[in-house]
């Protein structure tokens, strides 16, 4: 890539420095994006803040890094702007109140910090966006709880002898006790008490969720074959749950409410998380192949979205 300069004739440049010396009335430019300038002069200005008594300033390396960096949030500006969003005070009061709690030493007026603020105003304006277009979580129907006891062997031979015993009668407890592989129901007789929906495996739950209170069904899964018997199953209610008491319902519905709003924040934070990642898609299919770099910092590489130092030797 060849270097850019938005006047008439070039500034001489020392090879071995990042450090840039006017020419003429306007600024030489390091990186340009959306129609957006970052001159050299405030590049410099940012850079000597690290050392201010370093003629270099700064590694190549880290004048790429920076410059990375304010490409993106430029465009991610820019992009924002497209989808109707805009940046504004009160996004950069914010930012400014972020980056001061994460480090008190942080100074708006100094070089870089107003970059930094703004980088950080862009991405609460991102987050507003991904807010708008995913709304608060809408919690969905109860969740259901499963009162159920096992008895779990490891053949399917096993399990129709199982079946057979209580066929015959024999108590269901007392056969868990004897059977079971489960150690911790199996010297419960086989009571796994009333839990969430989700909280076995699938083949479990779909055998014993598709059962009447009462009935006896089997399913197998990667532990074995389980002979389950449904005590009673749905959301906590009483006319679900006759067996339990009013406290313990309670407890189940609140256990239920709770799951269900975890379930659907989860469900809205996948979808901003996947919105956000479109987005920074569109930023670099959007803005990628149009970005210019002075190449004494480097060469832009639209593809990985960044300045490329090459290595010396």
């Amino acid at each position: 890539m060849s270097r850019f300069r938005p006047i008439a004739v070039a500034c001489s440049v020392a090879a071995a420095s990042l450090v840039a010396s006017a020419c003429g009335s306007s600024p030489e430019v390091a990186a340009e994006v959306a129609g957006v300038e970052y001159t050299v002069d405030d590049l410099n200005a940012f850079l000597a803040t690290t050392d201010g008594d370093s003629e270099a300033r700064a590694s190549r390396s880290q004048a790429a890094a920076w410059l990375t960096n304010w490409v993106f949030f430029t465009a991610l500006e820019a992009e924002l702007a497209q989808r109707g969003i805009a940046v504004t005070n009160e996004h950069e009061a914010q930012a400014v109140a972020d980056l001061t709690e994460t480090d008190p030493s942080f100074v708006p007026g100094a070089p870089g910090g107003d970059i930094a603020i703004r980088q950080r105003a862009a991405t609460l304006a991102a987050f507003e966006w991904v807010d708008l277009e995913v709304p608060a979580s809408v919690v969905g129907e109860p969740l259901r709880h499963l009162c159920s006891r096992h008895i779990l062997v490891e053949t399917q031979t096993e399990a129709d002898e199982v079946l057979a015993r209580l066929d015959a009668g024999d108590d269901f407890g007392l056969l868990a006790l004897e059977r079971s592989l489960d150690p911790g129901s199996g010297s419960l007789g086989g009571d796994l008490g009333c839990v969430l929906e989700g909280s076995f495996v699938a083949p479990f739950e779909e055998a014993a969720y598709s059962a009447d209170p009462g009935e006896v069904v089997l399913a197998e899964s990667q532990f074995g074959f389980h002979v389950i018997e449904v005590l009673s199953s749905g959301p906590a209610t009483a006319q679900n749950h006759p067996q339990l008491d009013a406290e313990s319902l309670a407890r189940m519905a609140e256990d239920a409410a709770q799951a269900a709003l975890g379930a659907a924040q989860a469900g809205a934070q996948a979808q901003r998380q996947e919105l956000l990642l479109e987005m920074q898609q569109s930023v670099f299919d959007n803005y990628g192949p149009d970005v210019r770099i002075d190449d004494r910092y480097g060469s832009w590489d639209p593809v990985e979205f960044r300045v490329v130092v090459e290595q010396a030797g």
